[in-house]
């Protein structure tokens, strides 16, 4: 699978993502905010001032994949989490 995702992409989450997540985002959109497919060490991600593209959170495993850092639809939150692409859907 490839980051299927773009940054201003509206999304739920998946049954697998709420059960880890929680059933109150249960039909909650969010919209996304960054998307990383390649790790960096979290001091240099920030020296570096977060360049797109990458997160140190990022699982080199799942290479290909996207990572998404995600807001609220409604009042642009920070969702708080990343989530790769088998944990979300298209709203």
């Amino acid at each position: 699978m490839k980051a299927q995702f773009k940054v201003g992409q509206k999304v739920t989450m998946t049954d697998d993502a709420l059960d880890n997540y929680g059933e109150e985002y249960r039909g909650i959109v969010f919209v996304v905010k960054s998307k990383a497919t390649k790790y960096m060490p979290s001091k240099e991600f920030y020296a570096n001032g977060m360049p797109d593209g990458y997160h140190p959170g990022y699982d080199e495993g799942v290479k290909g994949m996207g990572l998404y850092d995600l807001v609220t639809s409604d009042d642009g939150d920070d969702f708080g989490n990343s989530l790769y692409d088998w944990e979300l859907k298209e709203a």
